[in-house]
């Protein structure tokens, strides 16, 4: 039997997020949270949301801050501790906002039909996305406070006029930070944690940029998946179009759920509990009984 290992990073949303466990919930996974540690957050509020899995909670928390390389630390503590948990074939990263939108037994399927396969996003790298890792930031967890983000962007504008750049000699790639790894690329990455802190120490955002600049200049680079339009895919619908911005996908709602459940995705993102609780709902009462199939 393949194992998986759901990673799952979480900073809201706790009545959601018990939903999204309930439904990855299965002999064949496992799955580790981490809550970033700003948030109210009482363990009690998932208690018994599992019955068939292993799951775990990281017990250091990190405070997690939009642009700031703690969430690429914090993505490295996860599967740092999967990794020495157990033994998985794959490693699925996902947001505390995500719903998976196939049953269990149809996700590992797929994956034992596409095995050695690395599912992740490419999209093209602009100049503004380059300046993330190419220019020196001297406080980037704090990119979303006022003066800090003055200062930061201070630096970053003499550094340009002075052609003053870090990372020169990295090819690096972007993509979206929700992925599905296999288990010999995630001990890849794990050996190249202290290349990854030198690298993006002062960097911004690079939690989207990390994992495919990793994938990129590496062997596993051959193993990228190509979904049926023939582009990198990394099996999650993710809808770009109407959120005003590709830092802020759309966040689904109840008329939607149809296109949802059509899709060739294996997951989706992101739903939000305050804005329609009734998509998660119906994503919910649908895969539900499925999820106990067999059990």
């Amino acid at each position: 039997m393949n194992r998986h290992a759901y990673l799952i990073l979480a900073h809201s949303n706790f009545r959601q997020l018990r939903k999204l466990v309930e439904l990855l919930d299965d002999p064949r996974n496992d799955i580790y949270i981490h809550v970033d540690r700003k948030a109210a957050f009482d363990r009690q509020c998932l208690d018994n949301a599992c019955r068939h899995s292993r799951l775990v909670i990281l017990d250091n928390r990190m405070k997690v801050n939009w642009g700031g390389v703690s969430i690429m630390r914090s993505e490295i503590a996860l599967f740092e501790k999967a990794s020495s948990s157990g033994e998985y074939r794959y490693y699925h990263l996902l947001s505390g906002m995500d719903l998976p939108i196939k049953n269990q037994d149809t996700i590992h399927d797929f994956f034992d039909r596409h095995p050695d396969r690395q599912f992740i996003d490419f999209w093209p790298m602009t100049p503004d996305t380059e300046s993330r890792v190419r220019l020196f930031t001297p406080f980037p967890e704090g990119e979303r406070n006022f003066i800090v983000h003055a200062i930061n962007k201070t630096f970053r504008n003499i550094a340009l006029k002075c052609g003053f750049t870090i990372n020169k000699d990295v090819d690096f790639r972007y993509g979206s930070q929700w992925c599905s790894l296999t288990g010999s690329f995630v001990e890849y990455v794990l050996s190249r944690k202290a290349w990854l802190e030198k690298t993006f120490a002062h960097a911004i955002i690079c939690d989207e940029i990390f994992i495919p600049t990793l994938v990129w200049n590496s062997p596993f680079r051959d193993e990228i998946f190509s979904g049926s339009d023939g582009n990198p895919c990394n099996m999650r619908l993710i809808d770009w179009t109407r959120g005003g911005s590709i830092r802020h996908p759309w966040t689904f709602v109840s008329d939607d759920y149809e296109r949802i459940m059509a899709s060739e995705c294996l997951w989706a993102r992101k739903f939000d509990e305050r804005k329609d609780p009734a998509i998660i709902d119906m994503i919910y009462d649908t895969l539900k009984p499925a999820a106990n199939h067999g059990k």
